[in-house]
């Protein structure tokens, strides 16, 4: 039986969307196991090419950009599509992928899971790619693995990415401390046992995410080759504060969810699980995540 993945990219205006989409269908070793969800947020003179719209295994949510709420938002509407789908890919509108991605991070899940590990996510910020003209000649050629950058407003929200340590001589992935809400592979159960918080505007997702799915039993792992590229420069979209005034309150609300979050506090309708507790996240991550 076919094993599919259930794709999700929030877009907000974003010019690389469709050429995300080329990259991953063209770069797949199974495309006809691709079930791809956008929640598109965008103005009307912002459209993808028929190549897009009219294949039937995309299916795009088509948002008012005025309407959008943020990330976690995005996020958490294109989670309520799931359908049964085996595996579940969330990832950013601004990524291109290598030859064969999906074989690589269906083969690992089933290699982790014969190693023990019940619920894995593949996970990591990718290497980037530096602009879209000169892909594929600049770009960055190495995988990537996690490390935290700072606290702001005291929590533990921002993170980056080096070079994972003698790649070239790895032959498995690598136990991970964080996720990169950028790049989520997993079972497709992950979509209702841990729901995205739609008030969380973007800073404090990934630690937030990470700490509920870790409480759920999920074991984090960076792929120990290249998979993926991400385009960190904001330069061909409009980001979602740019366009909304009243962003501060939607972030203030957000920072307020996150602190309680990572104080110990369970929010409703998004429990932390059960399976571990939440000093033994605290004791994964190694750092304070309130200060």
């Amino acid at each position: 039986m076919k094993q599919r993945i259930f794709v999700q990219i929030p877009a907000y205006r974003d010019s690389e969307l469709a050429s995300t989409i080329t990259s991953l269908f063209e770069n797949a070793e199974d495309k006809e196991a691709l079930d791809v969800w956008i929640c598109w947020q965008h103005d009307a003179s912002e459209v993808l090419p028929k190549s897009i719209t009219e294949n039937p295994q995309v299916n795009i949510i088509d948002i008012d950009w005025r309407k959008s709420r943020g990330c976690g938002w995005a996020r958490r509407i294109l989670q309520q599509q799931w359908d049964g789908q085996e595996y579940s890919f969330l990832i950013d509108s601004h990524l291109r992928f290598v030859k064969g991605w999906d074989k690589y991070l269906v083969q690992t899940m089933i290699q982790l899971k014969r190693q023990g590990h019940k619920k894995p996510i593949i996970s990591t910020l990718p290497p980037a790619y530096y602009s879209p003209q000169n892909f594929p000649q600049d770009r960055a050629n190495f995988p990537t693995k996690i490390y935290p950058r700072n606290h702001e407003m005291g929590m533990l929200i921002r993170f980056y990415a080096e070079y994972l340590p003698l790649f070239r001589w790895l032959k498995e992935p690598v136990p991970a401390r964080f996720l990169g809400m950028c790049f989520v592979f997993a079972d497709g159960r992950f979509n209702e046992e841990v729901p995205i918080d739609p008030d969380i505007y973007f800073f404090g997702d990934d630690i937030t995410t990470a700490l509920r799915a870790h409480c759920h039993g999920y074991d984090f792992f960076h792929p120990q080759k290249l998979v993926a590229w991400h385009l960190y420069d904001r330069g061909t979209r409009v980001t979602h504060w740019d366009d909304h005034q009243d962003w501060t309150e939607l972030n203030q609300v957000s920072y307020e969810r996150v602190r309680a979050s990572l104080l110990g506090q369970e929010l409703s309708g998004f429990p932390r699980g059960k399976k571990r507790s939440f000093n033994s996240f605290k004791q994964l991550v190694g750092w304070d995540l309130v200060i």
